[in-house]
């Protein structure tokens, strides 16, 4: 598997939950200058939402977090894991390994030690973070998420003593929790490195720039994300959710 593999393929995402960071995640996969490797996706790791249009899917491929699929150990990983251990539980569900960029998916990044972690180990490796307001990314969670229910699942972020009962109010109140302490550190951590860093909205611009595929399933992507927004048709984009990308010059 790590024959030819090279760290800095790794590219890290990190946002909160509600964020809206699986839609835009999608548009990344389009762009060709990422050049990313899709072959973590199956049936099984698929979601449209628990509101969603069933032919709508907003969530493809794997996901690195605490008690989810890959990343159990996500919630300190200078603790958790080896360097080595730590490059082979992210390319766990990717089936070919080849050149192509491998995107890291995990709300738990942005705990300020896993940022420091990443950045001490990974000096070269590309960093790219999504920023929604927090109240915002809480109502677009609920608008389209559960706990259990749909893909991926959240439980580290309910209160496990009452982890049978999805709607239990202790939950939403450690979920508002997390969301604040994750965007206090991700917006702290992304103004310490405000000279190394863009913060831009995807919008066509952008897109091209980083050399985007406008065949069917390009368009596919942007329409799903400019037109229904947090699962819920719009009828202007909103703009909200720019993208901060660490250590990205080279895509210009």
């Amino acid at each position: 598997m790590l024959e030819n593999f090279k760290e800095e393929q790794l590219i890290f995402y990190v946002a909160i939950p509600g964020s809206g960071w699986s839609k835009l995640s999608l548009l990344l996969s389009c762009c060709k200058k990422l050049n990313l490797n899709n072959t973590d996706r199956s049936v099984e790791r698929q979601e449209c939402g628990k509101n969603g249009v069933p032919e709508i899917i907003h969530h493809k491929g794997a996901y690195w977090d605490p008690m989810m699929e890959f990343g159990d150990g996500f919630d300190d990983i200078g603790k958790n894991y080896t360097k080595q251990e730590f490059i082979e539980e992210c390319l766990k569900p990717f089936q070919e390994h080849d050149d192509r960029n491998y995107l890291i998916r995990s709300h738990f990044f942005a705990e300020t030690h896993n940022l420091n972690w990443l950045t001490e180990n990974f000096p070269n490796n590309k960093i790219i973070c999504v920023l929604r307001e927090r109240q915002l990314s809480l109502e677009g969670w609920y608008s389209g998420m559960t706990f259990t229910g749909n893909y991926p699942q959240y439980k580290a972020w309910m209160e496990w003593e009452h982890r049978h009962d999805d709607d239990h109010p202790s939950h939403k109140k450690k979920l508002w929790s997390l969301i604040q302490r994750h965007d206090k550190m991700l917006r702290q951590w992304v103004l310490e490195n405000d000279s190394r860093v863009y913060v831009i909205n995807p919008n066509r611009r952008f897109l091209n720039d980083l050399d985007y595929s406008w065949d069917r399933e390009g368009i596919e992507e942007y329409n799903k994300l400019m037109l229904i927004h947090q699962f819920y048709k719009c009828d202007y984009p909103h703009y909200d959710s720019p993208f901060v990308l660490y250590n990205c010059n080279d895509l210009w």
